[in-house]
């Protein structure tokens, strides 16, 4: 295996490379008999590519957090102003 120095890193490197893996910059020039290659360096590119992107969430408006609020606690705390006073009488009339 024949190697060459990066000539912008100085890292040793593979004969046939044509872009420094240590680096990233482009150590020598392509020849004719190979088809251009796209070098595409930005991080932005490949962790887009990788990694999908949810849309953000708008946060629900003041009144309607109200609303929410006032209809769970209706619903859970209702039922505990409802079955909790016969609760307490059923268990204070067994003890």
């Amino acid at each position: 295996m024949e190697t060459k120095y990066c000539k912008h890193c100085g890292e040793l490197i593979d004969k046939d490379c044509v872009v420094c893996p240590k680096c990233g910059k482009q150590v020598e020039s392509l020849q004719g008999a190979y088809p251009p290659v796209i070098i595409n360096n930005s991080s932005s590119a490949s962790s887009s590519a990788s990694v999908p992107v949810m849309p953000m969430r708008r946060p629900l408006p003041w009144y309607l957090k109200v609303w929410w609020i006032f209809w769970l606690g209706l619903f859970s705390g209702g039922i505990y102003w409802i079955v909790g006073p016969i609760l307490r009488i059923n268990w204070k009339s067994h003890n």
